[in-house]
């Protein structure tokens, strides 16, 4: 926790004006990395099967170190440059779906 400064979700609804920024609390921020400390990732997935149209959000963690992570939670979980299986997709979805609707 003390190596993250502050994470930013960014995403958009898919519709006009659907475009949404901010930053998780500290609290967030504990339960965001528990959450994704569950995460169960498989082999790698293409990208082209992984795009997804429409609504979308990316989270960025930002280091104290000066380097940042983009994660896209979803059926497939990017990280960085590239997409994995989320094997444990159904258990922690809407929990992930906390995280999308908190401002």
């Amino acid at each position: 926790m003390s190596e993250i400064k502050k994470i930013e979700h960014i995403g958009t609804t898919g519709g006009i004006d659907g475009d949404y920024s901010y930053s998780f609390s500290d609290n967030q921020i504990v339960e965001f990395i528990d959450l994704l400390n569950q995460v169960e990732l498989g082999g790698k997935v293409d990208e082209n099967k992984a795009s997804s149209n429409g609504a979308v959000s990316y989270c960025t963690i930002y280091f104290v170190i000066d380097e940042t992570l983009t994660i896209i939670p979803g059926e497939y979980f990017k990280i960085g440059d590239t997409f994995y299986e989320f094997d444990n997709y159904d258990e922690l979805w809407d929990k992930f779906i906390v995280f999308n609707s908190t401002k």
